[in-house]
Order: C-alpha cells, then structure tokens, then sequence
C-alpha cells in the first residue's frame, strides 16, 4: 500500500506544472502526516501518508 501511495504522489509532483511568480515549483512535497493505524476485522496495518503543499494558491501577505 505504501508503494501504492508514494507511486501517486510522484504522479502528481510530475505532472504538476504550476510555478510560483519566482518560478520554483507550485507543488511540493512536504514530509509526510502522523502515522494512522487503521484496524480492520482482518488485518491491522499502519499507514504513513506523504504531505503535498501547493504554494500556488497562497495570497501573500
């Protein structure tokens, strides 16, 4: 699953094209969520979920 997560995450950081106004990328990774432990009536897995910030949308100050 975690291969699964990491796969669509660096589809969406590949195919972003979005720039901010100094030309650095608009979407970045941004280490990852608190690990989540998700049980299930069959298995018990834990899942450690990569952040995504997209600086494109901020209004600066």
């Amino acid at each position: 699953m975690l291969q699964a997560i990491e796969a669509e995450v660096q589809s969406l950081l590949d195919n972003s094209t979005s720039l901010q106004a100094n030309g650095n990328r608009g979407v970045v990774r941004h280490g990852h969520l608190p690990e989540r432990h998700l049980y299930t009536r069959f298995v018990n897995i834990t899942v450690k979920v990569p952040k995504v910030r997209d600086s494109t949308c901020l209004k600066p100050h």
